[in-house]
């Protein structure tokens, strides 16, 4: 009897694990293919994004070309005047004042050429520094008085800025009078041309 029993345990027994086992195997071959779908969704999600980085790519150096091209029309804008003729570099009535007069303060009693000189300083530290002339005073320390501009100094701003004119072709930045005051700064910059009263400088290196 207890053979028998025992037989009987081991034949339940066995049934139960071909059951248990065909059972995982069923859970197995699911998770199997499963883990297959969410393998091909993967690589489908990281081709799409690769797409879509590279479509990215494109849009931003489409919007970078865009960009440069708006800002070579604002560049072509700013250099004409009302009256459609070309300018060298586009002054605000505001700072078309302000750059008079500083030539005033720094060269009103030199001749038309000085005056030029100075102008040119100015308009050089604008496009050097990519500044507007009111920070370019302030940063190169251009005289602070603010006289009436006078009628020469009015023309020599406006060959300067407005036709492009120049007195030399070197980059000159700074100037000081020797007559008034010393400076081993100015003379230890890369000397260009002395006008009347003042020595004018480029930068040195």
């Amino acid at each position: 009897m207890r053979i028998l029993t025992y037989f009987v345990v081991m034949l339940l027994l066995t049934a139960l694990f071909g059951i248990y086992s065909t059972e995982t195997e069923k859970n197995v071959e699911v998770l199997a293919k499963q883990n297959s779908t969410l393998q091909t969704d993967n690589d489908n999600l990281l081709k799409k994004n690769s797409e879509y980085e590279s479509h990215i790519i494109e849009l931003s150096e489409q919007v970078y070309e865009l960009q440069a091209q708006l800002e070579r029309k604002e560049a072509e804008v700013q250099k004409v005047d009302r009256s459609g003729k070309t300018v060298r570099y586009k002054l605000t009535d505001a700072e078309r004042d302000l750059v008079e007069c500083v030539v005033t303060a720094e060269a009103g009693g030199e001749s038309y050429e000085g005056q030029m000189l100075v102008a040119q300083c100015i308009l050089n530290a604008c496009e050097i520094g990519g500044i507007r002339p009111a920070e370019a005073i302030k940063r190169y320390v251009y005289a602070k008085g603010r006289p009436e501009p006078t009628d020469s100094v009015v023309s020599a701003v406006a060959a300067v800025f407005d036709k492009g004119e120049t007195v030399t072709d070197e980059a000159i930045i700074y100037f000081y009078a020797p007559g008034k005051v010393k400076s081993k700064f100015h003379e230890s910059q890369r000397f260009i041309c002395e006008v009347g009263g003042h020595r004018f400088f480029a930068e040195q290196g």
